[in-house]
């Protein structure tokens, strides 16, 4: 037996989520027919997270086990050979048979992108929100009370289906990426259905002047979503990154 690691860099606008679900185009289901036409092998494309509909990742990692011998320098090419455009394996290498992409990962990292302007860019609709005004200094202000271990109920979808909400943010900012274009950026040891989409709308709110940056601490204690900003787009987010000890 071979366990598979793979980083994958995908747009995931035309796909519902990572998770395989019936009638819908996903991820994961794409990657595992690819890896049935190289190795003839059907097997379950464990990722380190399912992000959502819509959501794009830079360097999403997964594995995978086969019963074959199938040689690790030979996989990317060939996975990519199968795969749509929007999807591409970066790298590949065997991992221990322990190594699981989901329950190993330590940290993620994930990148929301938006500008400012009073009109549209077309350019830049394509993977980042517009925002038509905001004050990026109280939204950078506001960010350090998302850092710590805390329960976040405030920032979760009410059908998430999870009952433990209690995540660690080690890292959350604000930073310009050039002209008019910013990313917010945020690393956690896991992250709630929407929690990012959610941090970022409050964010904006905070922007906006309809609360002040030190109020995110009451959203936070409150656990109540009402209290927080709405579900931003989909375009805006990307999974940067993920960490392994």
């Amino acid at each position: 037996m071979k366990n598979f690691k793979i980083i994958v860099e995908y747009d995931g606008k035309n796909y519902s989520g990572w998770q395989i679900q019936e009638n819908r185009q996903t991820i994961q289901e794409e990657l595992e027919k690819a890896v049935f036409e190289v190795t003839g092998e059907h097997v379950e494309v464990v990722g380190s997270g399912r992000t959502d509909a819509g959501v794009s990742a830079l360097a999403q990692v997964a594995n995978f086990v086969i019963d074959g011998d199938f040689p690790v320098q030979k996989l990317c090419l060939a996975l990519n050979a199968h795969l749509p455009n929007d999807i591409s394996v970066k790298s590949a290498e065997e991992a221990d048979l322990s190594f699981n992409a989901r329950f190993s990962a330590k940290k993620k990292t994930y990148d929301y992108y938006f500008y400012l302007s009073k009109n549209r860019q077309p350019i830049f609709d394509r993977f980042a929100l517009q925002v038509k005004k905001s004050n990026i200094e109280d939204m950078q202000e506001a960010c350090k009370y998302l850092i710590g271990e805390q329960d976040y109920s405030s920032f979760v979808a009410r059908n998430s289906g999870k009952n433990n909400f209690v995540r660690t943010i080690f890292d959350a900012s604000i930073q310009n990426v050039e002209g008019n274009l910013y990313k917010f950026s945020i690393t956690g040891s896991g992250f709630l259905y929407n929690m990012v989409r959610i941090i970022m709308g409050t964010l904006i709110m905070i922007g906006e002047g309809k609360k002040k940056p030190a109020e995110l601490k009451n959203i936070i204690e409150s656990k109540d979503r009402t209290t927080a900003g709405r579900t931003v787009s989909a375009v805006g987010l990307m999974l940067r990154s993920v960490e392994y000890a």
